[in-house]
Order: C-alpha cells, then sequence, then structure tokens
C-alpha cells in the first residue's frame, strides 16, 4: 500500500514513473540513511500502537523492570549485601557472559527481530532480584552467582536490541529527546526502588546489609517487563512522527552478517571508539564497591535515590543540547563532549583526595548524613556526578553512533559492538574489585582508562558532518529513491496516491 505523506493535507507518493522524470532516481547499492514509504493504518489507535513513541515508551519500560532494578540493587553498594565482593564476584560473571551474545547482537536482531530480543531479554529479569534475595535471606551464593550468569546471556539480548532501536526509530532531530526518555524511565525504576529501599533501611545509619525484603519489591518490579515485551511492534511496520518508516536494509543471511560484522568491527572508527565504550560504565563496580566500604546501609539506599533522581533532571537537558536545530551535528557533538568530560574529570581528581584520607581511617568508619553530615557529603557528592555523567555519556555515546547509520541491521551491529565492549568494561571493573584491597589500582585504572579514550573520541566527533544530512526515501526493495524533503515540500507536481508494493516484508 501506499505511504500517506501529505501537501495541505492531501497525500503524495512517489510512483514508477517519477523515475524517468529525474524526480526520484533508481539504485541499487544500500543506503543506510533512507527512510522507507509505508502504510499508514487508517486507525487512530493503530496509528499510536505503530509510533516510535508508543515503541520508546516499551522499550523504556523494559530499562524500568530490568536494567534500571539491576542499577538500583548495584547502588546500594556491594548490592546491598553486608560486604561487596560475593555481589562483585556475581556482576563480573554477569557482564562475561554478555560479552560474546551482544558481540553477535547484530546477526542475532537481524534473525529473530527486536521484539523477540526484548522478550528473551525480559524472561531472565527477575533472575537478577532472586538471586540477591537468596543470597541475602539464605546465604546461598552459588545460586547469585548461577543466576547472574544466566542473566547475563538474557539481557545481551535486550541491550542490542535497545541499542539497534534507540539509534534508529527517532527523527535526526529528536533523537537526543528519545535518547533522554529512555534515560529517564531507566532512572525512574532506580528511584522507585531506591525510595523503597530507604524506606525499609532508614533505620540503619551502621555497616551491613540491607533487608531481605528490600530484595521482593525489586522483584516484582522486574516482572513487569515480558507483558510490555509482549506489545512491541514489528521494526517494518513502525511509523515516525513524520509519516515515514524506519530505515532498514534488505535482509542478509548469517554468514553476510558475520562478515559485515567483522567487517565493521575492524573500522579505524570502530577501534577508536573501542576505549570509551569500555569506559562508560566501568565505574559501576568501583564506585559499588566504594559506597559498600566507606558508607552507611542507609546512606547507600540514600544514594540508590538521590543519584538517578539527579539523573532524570539532567540528562533531558542534556539531550536538548544534542536537538538543537540552530548548530550542525559536528558543534553539538563537541558542546556535548566538553560539559560531560570536564565535570568526569573533576570526579576523577576529586575521589583521588577521598581515598587518600579514607586510607587514613579505621576500616569500620561508616559515613552517614545524619552523622556527620558535612564530611559525608564531601565524599559522597563524587558518586554523585558520576552517577549523572555516566548517563551522559550514554546519551553522547548513542548519538554521536547514530550521525554514522541509521538503519536498523548496521544499528544492531554497531549497537552490539558497543555494549560488548561496554559489558568488557563492567565485567573487568567488577572483576578487579572482587579480589583487590586497594581502592587506588581500580580507580587507577579508571582515571587511565579515562586518559587514553577522551582523545580519541574526540577524533570521531571530528569525522561528524557539518550539516544535517538530507535524508532519502525508498521502498522496501531499494528501487526508489527520494529526497524526503522534496516529497514532504510537495515538490513532485502531478502525483496522486499510488499503490506501492511493499516488497522484502520479511525484513525484520
Amino acid at each position: 500500500m501506499a505511504s500517506d505523506k501529505k501537501k495541505d493535507g492531501a497525500p503524495v507518493a512517489v510512483t514508477e514513473s517519477d523515475v524517468a522524470f529525474g524526480v526520484v532516481e533508481q539504485v541499487t547499492e544500500d543506503d543506510c540513511y533512507a527512510v522507507r514509504v509505508i502504510e499508514i493504518p487508517k486507525s487512530k489507535w493503530k496509528r499510536r500502537f505503530r509510533s516510535v513513541v508508543f515503541q520508546m515508551v516499551l522499550l523504556s519500560l523494559l530499562s524500568f523492570s530490568g536494567p534500571s532494578m539491576s542499577n538500583a540493587i548495584s547502588a546500594l553498594g556491594g548490592g546491598g549485601l553486608a560486604t561487596p565482593y560475593t555481589a562483585n564476584t556475581a556482576s563480573a560473571v554477569q557482564y562475561s557472559t554478555s560479552i560474546l551474545v551482544a558481540m553477535f547482537g547484530g546477526p542475532f536482531i537481524s534473525t529473530i527481530g527486536i521484539p523477540v530480543a526484548c522478550m528473551i531479554g525480559a524472561v531472565g529479569f527477575p533472575l537478577s532480584g532472586s538471586g540477591f534475595y537468596v543470597n541475602s535471606k539464605y546465604g546461598v551464593q552459588w545460586y547469585l552467582i548461577f543466576a547472574k550468569a544466566i542473566y547475563g546471556i538474557t539481557s545481551a539480548f535486550l541491550y542490542v536490541a535497545e541499542a539497534s532501536s534507540m539509534i534508529s526509530y527517532p527523527e535526526q532531530h529528536r533523537r537526543g529527546f528519545y535518547i533522554s526518555l529512555w534515560v529517564v524511565m531507566r532512572n525512574l525504576g532506580s528511584i522507585i526502588a531506591g525510595a523503597i529501599s530507604l524506606a525499609l533501611n532508614i533505620t540503619r545509619n551502621g555497616q551491613g546489609g540491607v533487608t531481605p525484603n528490600t530484595y521482593l519489591a525489586f522483584l516484582g518490579m522486574e516482572c513487569i517487563g515480558l507483558p510490555a515485551a509482549f506489545l512491541l511492534t514489528k521494526t517494518r511496520k513502525v511509523i515516525r512522527s513524520d509519516g515515514w518508516g524506519v530505515p532498514l536494509l534488505p535482509k542478509k543471511s548469517w554468514k553476510e552478517e558475520c562478515k559485515l560484522l567483522l567487517a565493521h568491527h575492524m573500522q579505524k572508527r570502530t577501534l577508536l571508539l573501542i576505549p570509551v565504550y569500555i569506559l562508560t560504565y566501568f565505574g559501576d563496580g568501583v564506585w559499588g564497591t566504594y559506597l559498600s566500604l566507606h558508607f552507611s546501609v542507609r546512606a547507600r539506599a540514600l544514594s540508590a535515590l538521590v543519584g538517578p533522581l539527579v539523573a532524570v533532571v539532567m540528562n533531558p537537558l542534556f539531550g536538548k543540547i544534542l536537538d538543537m536545530k540552530s548548530l550542525g551535528p559536528r558543534r553539538k557533538g563537541i558542546i556535548a563532549f566538553w560539559v560531560w568530560t570536564l565535570p568526569t574529570l573533576g570526579m576523577l581528581i576529586w575521589v583521588m583526595y577521598n581515598l587518600k584520607w579514607f586510607s587514613d581511617q579505621p576500616e569500620t568508619l561508616r559515613l552517614d548524613y545524619q552523622v556527620n553530615t558535612g564530611l559525608w557529603f564531601a565524599m559522597w557528592f563524587p558518586y554523585l556526578i558520576y552517577v549523572v555523567n555516566a548517563w551522559m555519556s550514554q546519551t553522547l555515546v548513542y548519538w554521536v553512533l547514530g550521525q554514522f547509520a541509521s538503519d536498523v541491521s548496521t544499528n544492531a551491529r554497531t549497537g552490539g559492538v558497543f555494549r560488548s565492549w561496554e559489558t568488557v568494561g563492567q565485567a573487568v571493573s567488577y572483576g578487579i574489585n572482587s579480589h583487590t584491597n586497594s581502592q587506588f589500582i581500580p580507580f587507577g585504572i579508571y582515571f587511565g582508562l579515562f586518559v587514553v579514550a577522551m582523545p580519541l573520541f574526540f577524533q570521531v566527533l571530528l569525522e561528524i558532518p557539518v550539516e544535517e544530512r538530507v535524508l532519502k526515501v525508498r521502498t522496501d526493495d531499494g528501487q526508489i529513491i527520494a529526497d524526503a524533503d522534496k516529497i514532504q515540500r510537495g515538490a513532485i507536481d502531478g502525483t496522486a496516491i499510488a499503490d506501492i508494493e511493499t516488497r522484502g516484508a520479511d525484513t525484520k
């Protein structure tokens, strides 16, 4: 069927005859930025159900139910357990099992599609909360490690699916907003979980673990994800707000996808980005251990609430920088880079001073926001900077990747490589913190990684186009392409709605 593009309220379509008159051109090569002609349902409810907004809400709900709950538990410091070492070992196992699945995310997404990948991810959500509950209640450590290992495999499917959709689904000028919406929902889960955790542990101003009932609250919210995954629309039916379909390339075989994945991994741009991929969440294990060793139970619970709350406020403002229409993509990227980089550098210098101070204190010292307010704030504030800036780094990296391709297949490969190396960083971070007794070592590695990653990341920013791209329009078989702006302005004369066969309907 036809696309429902409109000129002064009247639909405008692209027809085969337009090729002959030069209005559009016939191409044979893939255009990873080209939007698609798509059938627009007459029912407004179907249109809303298939809209990018609704897909983003569902994906955000999945993040709320799964990764957000996992992050909330991590924000308790050591998973909320009395010591951080078992939780760090379990998390290191989780991210180790995620690495290979995430790396092959492109071929997986191409084969099964984004909705199915999200369903697989959602099935594993309750494993994380149940593992911590069983360990806290009954002292069974093996189940926590086993549950996190399986969760690592299933969550990798979600990570790649959401990475691909976050980059590909939104329009160019709304990508920052939608990624920020995803960040808000991810942190909203942490805010709710943090509030519950603080309420259950408000009287615990010393060391130890959180009450086991804390994990039951997390476990209940982790069960929300699967119903949300079932509501997702197939990618080829998703409708952008301007009426075009999401960019899709013709489906390729598993062998071809693997060849493209290898080629993508060997690109200069990818190699330059690997250090920043590793850096984005490297701090999770480092800061979780820091909180567990130096702060009271209720202070750690407060951290799980306040950190995400501030991130929810700050990240949409950061997203607005990336969506400004008055500036070109490269300039926006460079401004956002410095907004993120300078506070991160300040945070790393500050925490090194804090570590020196803690090294001269008794090991049993646990700072509390009521007992020693000023000292607690000085030692805790760098962690708050980390939480806000970690989400800024996610927003910025996703936005940058979206400047180099818009189709789902390419971004599944890109997102898979990103999330794979990101989990390498998390696995190494938690692995180091499960064995070392000196916090100077993991924070020193963190600082060194930052120094290496920033210049390389800046080189990639300089490759971003100075001006916004003019998007092309194509049918699913790739035969007809036109400028999207030209069609929307009604520059194609003498045309009316014409049925355009949407071939390649098996494309996910």
